[in-house]
């Protein structure tokens, strides 16, 4: 179906809708009084909600798995590419808040549908690879449960959801180099003096 020229304030109206009503309490009669239109007209840009649904969280969505997919072909320290992975998905947090917190809310981990449960699990594997890689070289601890420190991570970044003031793309880069720090400190190889 061909998308006319509002199709984003549509989509803009509908992540801000969902992410104060949820998706089960909001209407499209809500969305079409956010974007400015009566409820029919929603129906020249979509066939169901679940289409607006989905229309406000795949394009976050498949830039978190694109660059993950990216950066694991790229000849990187697991550390740089830990990082990496947090600045992408705190930069998306501060773009597009609303939209991130629907995927939050509605979609992760919600088995909602073959396709969108495959795209976590690969997101989920993505990240625990690159701990796995950093544990395998020696760069993080031999010992580190790489599920459940990818599980963490992606935890605290959707948390953010909850607190997060966006608008500030350079506070969007502290903050992604402060969780990275957090979460290497706590995974990195510890040295230890030799006794002898």
């Amino acid at each position: 179906m061909p998308r006319p020229s509002r199709w984003d304030d549509v989509v803009a109206a509908a992540a801000r809708v969902f992410s104060e009503k949820g998706f089960g309490g909001a209407s499209l009669e809500d969305v079409a009084t956010e974007v400015g239109m009566l409820k029919g007209s929603l129906y020249n840009y979509i066939k169901s909600k679940e289409d607006l649904l989905f229309a406000v969280v795949r394009p976050d969505a498949e830039e978190l798995l694109t660059n993950a997919r990216q950066l694991k072909v790229k000849d990187l320290p697991a550390s740089e590419k830990l990082r990496q992975i947090v600045l992408v998905h705190v930069e998306i947090i501060d773009r597009h808040l609303p939209y991130v917190s629907v995927y939050v809310q509605e979609i992760a981990g919600r088995g909602i549908s073959k396709e969108w449960a495959d795209m976590d699990r690969e997101y989920m594997h993505l990240v625990e690879q690159v701990f796995v890689e950093g544990a395998e070289s020696g760069a993080f601890d031999r010992g580190l449960d790489a599920k459940m420190a990818a599980r963490s991570l992606i935890g605290a970044m959707n948390w953010m959801t909850r607190w997060y003031e966006p608008g500030d793309p350079a506070q969007a880069r502290a903050v992604a180099a402060q969780l990275s720090d957090v979460f290497l400190s706590g995974v990195l190889a510890r040295r230890t003096a030799d006794p002898s």
